[in-house]
């Protein structure tokens, strides 16, 4: 009796997976941030980031590469009005070496460099992600505002690799307190 409802167990755990997995839809889809440019400051200013943003349909499980050199640049997550200002001083999580990145929810999430001048010569980046349960819609224009708090904000992206170490394990974030 104990087996049969171990059967019984294993096979209800497998519907509900296959469930799950068709519900979600596809993999997730991975984009570089700046195609071949990667995480500069762009030649053209913040309209580089914000065209490619613009021709990219995202969604919360796709995996974004932020390719930068390793103290030259950061990746910073800020809040819009930090953004807007290209205030560096109190970011809500910076992350010192670049590598790929998953969201775990939707929403608008505001991304720059903290090194001297980057911001202000367009190195920032506003992306939307829409839920991976539906169709993703186009980015909304960088000065759209949602409401989220910058917890929300910080707590929906998750460091997922080093490109240099080629793992794939989900790691936590450390995030300043706010």
């Amino acid at each position: 009796m104990v087996a049969k409802s171990m059967n019984v167990s294993n096979v209800l755990v497998l519907v509900i997976a296959a469930a799950v997995f068709t519900l979600h839809g596809t993999e997730a889809a991975q984009y570089t941030v700046g195609d071949k440019l990667g995480w500069t400051i762009p030649p053209g200013g913040a309209a580089t980031y914000a065209a490619w943003a613009a021709k990219h349909s995202l969604v919360d499980s796709d995996i974004l590469t932020f390719n930068f050199a390793f103290g030259e640049q950061d990746l910073a997550l800020v809040t819009k009005e930090d953004f807007d200002a290209c205030n560096t001083a109190d970011p809500l999580v910076v992350f010192q070496e670049p590598g790929e990145y998953v969201f775990s929810r939707e929403g608008m999430f505001y991304f720059t460099c903290t090194f001297a001048g980057h911001c202000a010569k367009g190195q920032k980046i506003a992306l939307y992600l829409a839920p991976s349960g539906g169709s993703p819609s186009p980015s909304p224009a960088a000065s759209q505002s949602q409401s989220q708090s910058a917890d929300d904000a910080a707590a929906g992206v998750k460091f997922v690799s080093k490109k240099e170490y080629g793992f794939k394990k989900l790691m936590p974030v450390t995030m300043k307190s706010l």
